[in-house]
């Protein structure tokens, strides 16, 4: 859905790897034409002042579907989330006997073989997921409901200024990252050679290159691409430095439970205990040291709804990435190993061969309407609408307040910071590091603190987890722990996600046109817009015998062959005015279809007349 070429070369390279290296592409059967897929209805193209587009490969005729795109990342609107929609087929749940309902604090096993789980009674607001009976369970993904019910359970603690009593910030002299090897962001079969990063400046350094490159909103709006996303670099990798600086204090220090005679276990759970009460201090204590100060960003309390809808969708995402290379993994091993009889590597290889040939025609196999599965390297390879969006919030912060810096204002609430924490020598250091930064937080647009909020909260709810599992599963076996997935993210993982679903998400809806939740179809992010659009986008309907995710896409006319396929975005029953507006608003382009230039001659011509 790439909204116009600017935006195309405007999104931000959010891969580590090399700039030598191409960007990841959507891996289309009918890109490049061949004897097996020559029939392919659709291809991706680059389109003059548009960008990637899908074009129709040949003649194709009205009612026809021409692709079934398989989402690839979820998330349901909180007032669903316990109202008798299916997470997995968001369908209607017709049995209620055979409903599975998923609290955030709900229970339940997976094992290697199958999967077995029990519906969990528990109260109306604490309900996470909701599926029509184990058999879309299964097919979402038993591991993955749970990890999602347990981080939602982590994102709706409160967190409170008392909480952060038993956190105190500590501070280091060298540099908060040293040379380390970084996986890509996208999972690849290749063998290329793992990517090394080498970060060796403190985060106070990186905030001062970040206002050396624009310290004004009005010079921030002015940079080029290139700039603007260094600039954006700098300042996220800021926020990663300090935030590594005090979680490695937690992850790499040796706790020592005093231990007694008569009461060993007692004290052992009470080094736990205060471990614990540390670990969820952390995060309140670096939300309220980073985004407090000279800006309009409140530190809530709670998360609200929207922001535990985007982390829901962000950890589906992140664990299917996980399972994404775990199976890549698997795969090259396979390859590598060189036993076992010729069968059995063949064996080994027939799911991916199987999958490749299912995806010569968009609706499958014998005319089957099962769709490709989606990927991460898929989801990458959509385009990442950071710097477009940032321009935009930030323009908009310009309009609606003078952009006069009050260069006085920022000293003084520093002034009145440092006397009140001037008697905690451990965090006077941050002090002095923090008034450049507040000073680069308040040319920020309050779009992107938002951000930092939500990516402070995804990290709380990780290194609680995490801990949670340590402590939990100390017993498990080496193949248990091997098989168990746990997550983490950084900064740049955290954009690719975000920035991507950025005006990429669909909206799901029901009979009624009720929004339940959004969902990201990757292979179908490349229809473009039109107002007058000559393919209809339509939810496959679920059964009891046929369980599906997935969106269809039917053409409504003859679409000749090199002709742009298009759907709409939205409603466009209104006039010209409005839909531009709303476009525009939503995703960052001004229509300039066929319809709206034919209504904007007719509009110019009928004020001239």
């Amino acid at each position: 859905m790439d909204p116009a070429e600017t935006t195309a070369t405007a999104s931000l390279s959010l891969s580590l790897a090399p700039p030598t290296s191409p960007p990841p592409t959507l891996a289309l059967v009918g890109q490049v034409p061949t004897e097996d897929n020559h029939d392919f209805p659709i291809k991706v193209t680059m389109l003059p002042n548009k960008g990637r587009s899908y074009v129709a490969s040949r003649t194709i005729q009205p009612h026809e579907l021409i692709l079934v795109a398989e989402a690839f990342g979820t998330t349901m609107c909180d007032p669903w989330l316990d109202c008798g929609i299916c997470h997995y087929c968001w369908a209607e749940i017709q049995d209620p006997k055979a409903r599975i309902r998923l609290p955030s604090t709900s229970p339940f096993t997976a094992a290697v073989t199958g999967v077995t789980v029990k519906g969990v009674k528990g109260r109306k607001q604490e309900t996470v997921m909701v599926f029509c009976d184990e058999t879309c369970l299964g097919m979402y993904g038993p591991d993955v409901a749970e990890m999602i019910c347990r981080v939602e359970g982590k994102i709706r603690r409160t967190w409170s200024d008392s909480g952060t009593r038993a956190w105190k910030l500590r501070s280091e002299e060298r540099p908060f990252l040293e040379t380390m090897a970084v996986e890509p962001d996208t999972p690849s079969t290749s063998s290329a050679p793992s990517i090394v990063a080498t970060i060796g400046r403190h985060y106070s350094e990186l905030v001062k290159q970040a206002l050396a490159t624009a310290d004004t909103k009005q010079r921030i709006l002015g940079l080029s691409d290139t700039d603007l996303s260094v600039f954006l670099n700098t300042t996220w990798t800021a926020i990663d430095g300090l935030i590594l600086e005090q979680e490695s204090w937690i992850l790499h220090a040796t706790t020592t439970p005093a231990t007694t005679k008569n009461d060993n276990q007692h004290d052992t759970r009470e080094s736990h205990s205060h471990t614990q009460a540390q670990c969820e201090a952390l995060y309140p204590k670096l939300a309220k040291l980073l985004l407090a100060g000279n800006n309009q960003a409140t530190i809530a309390p709670k998360t609200s709804d929207d922001d535990c809808e985007t982390i829901r969708l962000i950890s589906e995402i992140l664990y299917r990435r996980q399972l994404d290379i775990r199976a890549n993994v698997s795969g090259s091993a396979v390859n590598r190993a060189g036993v076992g009889s010729v069968q059995e590597r063949e064996s080994a290889k027939a799911p991916a061969a199987a999958l490749k040939e299912k995806s010569m025609v968009p609706g499958g196999n014998n005319g089957s309407r099962g769709g490709q599965k989606a990927t991460f390297e898929d989801y990458c390879a959509m385009q990442s609408n950071e710097l477009i969006l940032f321009r935009q919030q930030l323009q908009e912060d310009i309009d609606s307040q003078d952009d006069q810096i009050n260069d006085d204002e920022p000293e003084q609430e520093q002034e009145e910071h440092d006397t009140q924490h001037q008697q905690q020598s451990r965090e006077s250091k941050h002090n002095t590091n923090m008034k450049q930064w507040r000073k680069l937080l308040s040319i920020l647009p309050n779009h992107l603190l938002s951000c930092f909020y939500v990516y402070l909260r995804l990290r709380d709810a990780y290194l609680l987890l995490t801990r949670e599992n340590t402590i939990t599963s100390p017993s498990n076996t080496s193949s248990q722990q091997e098989h168990q997935i746990t997550l983490s993210i950084d900064n740049t993982l955290f954009r690719t996600i975000l920035y991507r679903e950025v005006a990429n998400s669909f909206g799901i809806r029901d009979s009624s046109d009720e929004l339940l939740g959004f969902a990201v179809f990757p292979r179908a992010s490349f229809f473009n817009h039109s107002c007058r659009p000559n393919i209809q986008k339509k939810r496959r309907q679920s059964s009891r015998a046929v369980r599906a995710r997935q969106m269809e896409y039917w053409s409504t006319s003859v679409i000749q062959e090199g002709e742009e396929c298009c759907i709409s975005y939205g409603d466009i029953s209104t006039d010209i005015g409005e839909r531009r507006a709303r476009l525009e608003d939503m995703y960052f382009f001004w229509c300039s279809c066929p319809r709206c230039l034919e209504e904007e001659a007719k509009v110019i011509e009928e004020e001239e007349a």
